[in-house]
Order: C-alpha cells, then sequence, then structure tokens
C-alpha cells in the first residue's frame, strides 16, 4: 500500500467473521494495516495485527478456515510476499504453508475440514482452479482440483521443511457431460453437505465452461478418501515409502523425510473423481452462467426430504433448482437486483430458512420457500412441484404455514384437486 492510498483502499473492509472461542472474530483490511477483534457478548478486544488473516486490500482469490482455535488462510502476510499463493496454518499448531512448486497460479474457491474416526486422521480439504500443465492446443487451460492436508501434520524433519505441510496431495475434479462429450472444467463454486458418516458427506460442485454453460456435480467425501488413499502418484515410478504420501501419521510424530520429498515433487495424484454413482455424470446442465450454489434440504408434506439447489446468475438472479425423485426441475427464478447486479456472494441460513444474498452495494434476505412467486394460482403452485410450497385455502402457502397442502412432487393423479374458483390468475 503505497501514499497516498486510493480512496478504495483507505477504508476498513470487514472480510471476516466467524466463531471464535466464545465470541466471534473479526477482521478487516483495516486501511492496508489488517487488523482483528475478538467480540464476546458485544465488548471488543483491543485490536490486534491480522496480517495472514485479512488481507491488505479487498481480494476475491482469498480463503479463510476458523476450526475451533485453528486458523488456516491463503492471504499473504506481507505485501512483499512475491505472487506465489500459499495455504497456510496460521494459528493454533505452529505456522505452516504448502511449497510453492505445489500449484500453479491457484485461484481458490472454498474450504473445510472434516472429522474422521481417529483425530489424528482429520483432514482439510480446499478445493481450487489452476493452470493445466499439459499446454496442448485442445486441453483446457485451466484444471479443477481439490487437495488433501492432515489437520495434525507437524512440517517436516529438515531445516527447509519445518515450516511446510508434509501431507498435500491434490487431485483433479471431473464434470463432463457423458452424451456430448462437453467437459465443464472451470470450477465456480462449492457447498458441502454433511452428513453424520462423513464418507457420506457431499460436496456439490458447480462449474462452468467456454461457451457459457453451467453444470452441478456431487461428489462424495469417502470418494475423495479413496483417491488419495489409493491411487498411485502422477509421474512417479519408483518404490513406495512405508509411510505412504499424504498419510496422516500417529499424533505427535513428524512426516518421514522420505515420503515428504516424494510427495512434494509428486503432489498430484493419478486418479482423478468422478461424481457420485450410479451415474458418474452431472446432476443436471443447462446454458446459464451460475457463479455460487447453496444446497438446503426441506422435508416436503409427503415426509420425505428434498435437496433444493439455490444458483445464483451472473444477471442478479436466483434459480431454485429441486432434486426429485424423476429428475432435477428448475422450478422459479427471482430477480434479486433490479439492475441485474451480479450477485457476489450468498450465505444460507438453514435454521432460519433465509438467504442472504450480497451485490457490491447491497445486501437482502430473502425466504427460500418464495411460495408468492406463485402467484397464487393453484396450477402455478402445484404444477411448480416446489417441496416447500402447497395449495390450500385458495392461497399458495409455505408448509411453514400448513403442513395441510395439496403438493404435487410424486407426480400423482392431482389434476382433479384444483377448482375452477381457485385459479386466480395475476392475483397478489
Amino acid at each position: 500500500c503505497q501514499a497516498p492510498l486510493p480512496q478504495e483502499d483507505s477504508r476498513n473492509y470487514l472480510t471476516l467473521v466467524e466463531q471464535y472461542g466464545d465470541g466471534l472474530l473479526v477482521c478487516g483490511t483495516g486501511a492496508c494495516a489488517p487488523t482483528c477483534w475478538n467480540v464476546t457478548q458485544r465488548r471488543e478486544s483491543p485490536p490486534w495485527d491480522g496480517r495472514g488473516i485479512a488481507p491488505f486490500t479487498p481480494d476475491s482469490n482469498t480463503l479463510v478456515v476458523v476450526d475451533g482455535q485453528d486458523i488456516y488462510s491463503t492471504i499473504k502476510k506481507s505485501q512483499q510476499n512475491g505472487k506465489i499463493p500459499r495455504f497456510r496454518r496460521v494459528r493454533g499448531g505452529g505456522e505452516l504453508y504448502t511449497s510453492d512448486t505445489v500449484m500453479q497460479n491457484p485461484q481458490f474457491v472454498k474450504a473445510t475440514t472434516l472429522r474422521h474416526e481417529e483425530p489424528h486422521q482429520d483432514k482439510i480439504y480446499y478445493f481450487f482452479r489452476e493452470d493445466n500443465p499439459d499446454k496442448s492446443p485442445e486441453a483446457p487451460r485451466n484444471i479443477s482440483r481439490v487437495a488433501q492436508l492432515c489437520k495434525e501434520d507437524r512440517g517436516g524433519t529438515s531445516s527447509l521443511s519445518a515450516s511446510k505441510w508434509t501431507t498435500f496431495l491434490k487431485a483433479t475434479l471431473i464434470c463432463v457431460d457423458p452424451v456430448t462429450k462437453g467437459n465443464f472444467n472451470w470450477l465456480q463454486d462449492v457447498f458441502f453437505v454433511p452428513a453424520g458418516d462423513w464418507r457420506r458427506s457431499k460436496v456439490y460442485g458447480l462449474f462452468t465452461n467456454t461457451w457459457g454453460s453451467s453444470a452441478v456435480c456431487v461428489y462424495s467425501f469417502g470418494d475423495i478418501d479413496t483417491v488419495f488413499r489409493t491411487s498411485r502418484l502422477k509421474g512417479y515410478n519408483g518404490p513406495t515409502p512405508e509411510v505412504k504420501p499424504g498419510q496422516c501419521v500417529p499424533s505427535g510424530q513428524h512426516t518421514p523425510s522420505e515420503t515428504f520429498k516424494i510427495a512434494d515433487s509428486h503432489p498430484e495424484v493419478a486418479a482423478r473423481v468422478e461424481p457420485l454413482s450410479p451415474r458418474r455424470s452431472p446432476l443436471f446442465h443447462n446454458k446459464h452462467r451460475y457463479q455460487k450454489i447453496g444446497v438446503h434440504q426441506v422435508a416436503a408434506g409427503d415426509g420425505q426430504r428434498y435437496n433444493v439447489l439455490y444458483l445464483a446468475t451472473d444477471k442478479g438472479s436466483i434459480h431454485k433448482v429441486v432434486e426429485l425423485p424423476d429428475g432435477v426441475q428448475n422450478i422459479v427464478e427471482i430477480q434479486v437486483f433490479p439492475n441485474k447486479d451480479p450477485i457476489q456472494a450468498m450465505i444460507l441460513d438453514h435454521a432460519r430458512a433465509v438467504l442472504y444474498v450480497g451485490s457490491g452495494s447491497r445486501v437482502l434476505e430473502l425466504p427460500m420457500d418464495m411460495c408468492g412467486a406463485y402467484r397464487n394460482n393453484c396450477h402455478s403452485c402445484v404444477l411448480a412441484r416446489d417441496p416447500y410450497c402447497g395449495w390450500a385455502n385458495g392461497s399458495c402457502l409455505s408448509l411453514a404455514l400448513s403442513r395441510e397442502v395439496l403438493q404435487n412432487l410424486n407426480l400423482d393423479s392431482w389434476q382433479g384437486s384444483c377448482q375452477r374458483g381457485d385459479v386466480k390468475e395475476g392475483a397478489s
């Protein structure tokens, strides 16, 4: 940050609000002096140095993950740190960073931690795009990846590797239409859907291609874990050491230097992560250009739980897409911002069933049910097959208001249930 500062850099942009300890961790750019505060019961601590947790200027290519007392970040600690981005542990357990050679110009998308049965097996997964090492004309310019790290990684045993992650591995994410062989290789966003068994936890990946189309591919963490555990390393033909590259060692131990050297020079596994069985193909794809994805599970009137996807377009609208027994249906489009301002952020509040949607200038709260979009028309309400909404007492109602409603999620013979008097086209 050179003086005098540009006007946009001379403000404090809040970049992080996360639960931390018994309060909140709030961090911001601090007018080119990254700063954090601990806020507990509306009292804030004195400000402290936030370098490595908040950026110097607003920057979209950053990730911060707060997990208990641990903080992981891709943010530079110094403005003179050069151009090579790293994934760091900046708080808790000693600082570590990724080697400069394991990622090529990465664009970070999202990260999460995952608890296993044994604590020393707990993992960090992060998703990113990077330059494709294959420079042939027909190869895509970018490639989408998932990386793994062991949470209890203690760094290497030599002076050169003491501050480096020693359990880094990366794999390619595949999202290809089997009919057209169209490759959706540009990962835009991911959304994590947890399950009681970590292996069944899912990743909904939103991809685009060079022609402006989008696809959603769904992966399981069980499949991702299998790829990292069982695949050979790309380009490595030597003997496999006793502790395999990427393997988590028991608490308090270091990864053997021989294992680290192999993984550091061959960080990519040969096997690729494919979408969930049995289809091994996109959940759906279409000609819209989506930028953000969120997934919410809702219990419908039939007692079944349905996954509803919220997809933000590049034109400031949200598409609501539902996974139904007979396929995926795009049920409604809501124009959020009148000037088609792009949606830059979208957060789901599952407990209150609302969406928070942000543009460059404002944030709006939207109900997830959106039943008003069907204009109190029985056929519109029921034909939409929206698990949040149903027809009762002459209105299209949210199931939060009434469970005794008419719905059509399983294509039953409901048609006669909409009486002529129920059709109120255009009613508000």
